[in-house]
């Protein structure tokens, strides 16, 4: 498992582009749709297969966004975590992005493991 997005909200989407890209000198690869049916900005950061997400934050996404994990395989980390004593919200389900399963951590912070997937 890899740390791939990293979740960016925002009440201001373009404010927040420019400064990554203006400010920072980062660049925009597209837009996804992965968090709570919201379709967000994905930003191309230094770090090779790390990404920033840049989301319009709402009255109804004000939960803490998750760490999101990417990996090759979503069944057999879901279950491989699991008997090591991981706690998950949810069994592995179908997103438009893919496979994906949220687990939290001791202290309460969100993770969401993702298998992307194309399906066109």
């Amino acid at each position: 498992m890899n740390i791939k997005y990293i979740p960016i909200y925002t009440d201001d989407v373009e404010k927040q582009l420019r400064f990554f890209t203006e400010k920072l000198g980062l660049e925009t690869c597209g837009c996804k749709n992965i968090l709570f049916g919201q379709e967000c900005t994905i930003i191309k950061t230094n770090n090779p297969g790390v990404f920033l997400m840049v989301i319009k934050q709402t009255k109804t996404n004000t939960v803490t966004p998750p760490i999101i994990l990417s990996t090759d395989d979503c069944l057999n980390d879901y279950y491989s975590l699991k008997t090591a004593g991981v706690s998950f919200y949810n069994e592995p389900q179908y997103s438009p992005i893919g496979l994906g399963a949220e687990f939290s951590d001791p202290t309460g912070n969100r993770y969401l493991l993702i298998e992307e997937r194309i399906y066109s």
